[in-house]
């Protein structure tokens, strides 16, 4: 692949995220114009980040139960599945006796909670984003209708 497909991995959170996100709502009316669009800029750019961050962990997870599939399907041979009758169980036996499958799988379960506990954040971010943008957009409007009843 082009490497300028890759440009969004030199974005890195900026501290104006954290503010915006602990934005209080109540001292809107004192927040300056271009405070508000550098809150959106920030957050969009952090969506990127985000994003990229879940891919990431998400292709690690693929990698891992990958290899974590195949080092079973070696480990589960002809005997150790006519022992313990079903591959589940065979795979619980293998588990508990082979510290690297048990660390491997760990790994992966670990790694599949932390996307479960983000899943649905980038929506809220965007919701966020919005959110901002829409101030952005009545203060203009109002700017406008301040403009236009002077004329009057």
């Amino acid at each position: 692949m082009h490497k300028d497909l890759y440009l969004f991995r030199q974005i890195r959170p900026s501290s104006l995220v954290e503010k915006a996100m602990k934005f209080d709502p109540n001292t809107l009316g004192s927040l300056e114009t271009l405070t508000v669009s550098k809150y959106s800029i920030a957050l969009a750019q952090y969506l990127v980040y985000y994003k990229s961050e879940i891919n990431i962990t998400k292709a690690n997870v693929a990698k891992k139960q990958k290899f974590f599939n195949s080092s079973l399907l070696i480990a589960l041979d002809k005997d150790t599945l006519k022992k313990y009758k079903t591959k589940a169980a065979a795979t619980e036996f293998l588990l508990g006796t082979v510290p690297e499958l048990f660390q491997l799988d760990s790994e992966i379960d670990e790694l599949k909670q932390e996307l479960l506990y983000l899943d649905g954040i980038d929506r809220s971010i965007s919701e966020y984003i919005a959110t901002f943008k829409r101030e952005l957009t009545r203060r203009e409007q109002e700017l406008f209708t301040v403009r236009a009843e002077r004329r009057i």
